[in-house]
């Protein structure tokens, strides 16, 4: 309950749900079906490189902790909190992906088969692409904002070794 009230009052939450109310007050309430069709050939695109990239990332970055420096994150639940933000973070690019394969997948039919006509959607489907895309897209930003704290916790952790080193060794 309190990583859901954290999600809710995030500052990546917050600016996506401004973001998709004021899309919301610019679109009719039926657009046309190649303009969704291009959105969401976009998302898809984007989605695809950011998750394997954010994927790779999350890997490298958990394998190269120690578990001395894993227990030193973890006097603070740095650890947990970061690898929980990454899960998360992942799973909303993972979910986005697959909505908007989805929503490509039967616009694209939809659009083919009916070829001779002009076809209209329902707004809320490229909404709701929206919500999905922007949250991946600023909690991607943030994830990799808890990386480079990641980073300055290590040089951190390094420091401390060092120095515990040095007076071990007078």
């Amino acid at each position: 309950m309190r990583r859901f009230k954290a999600i809710i009052l995030s500052w990546d939450f917050g600016i996506t749900l401004l973001s998709v109310f004021a899309t919301y007050l610019v679109l009719p309430e039926y657009i046309n079906m190649n303009f969704a069709l291009s959105f969401y050939n976009v998302a898809m695109t984007v989605l695809s490189i950011i998750f394997s990239l954010f994927f790779t990332a999350m890997a490298i970055i958990m394998s190269s902790s120690d578990n001395d420096f894993i227990e030193f994150l973890e006097e603070k639940n740095t650890f947990t909190e970061l690898l929980w933000s990454f899960k998360f973070t992942l799973f909303v690019l993972f979910l986005s992906l697959i909505l908007s394969i989805i929503l490509y997948s039967g616009t694209s039919y939809w659009i083919e088969t009916n070829h001779n006509e002009t076809w209209l959607q329902d707004y809320k489907l490229l909404l709701l692409l929206q919500f999905c895309f922007l949250y991946g897209m600023i909690a991607t930003w943030f994830s990799i904002m808890d990386t480079v704290k990641f980073s300055k916790y290590r040089s951190d952790f390094l420091k401390e070794q060092k120095t515990k080193k040095q007076k071990t060794e007078e």
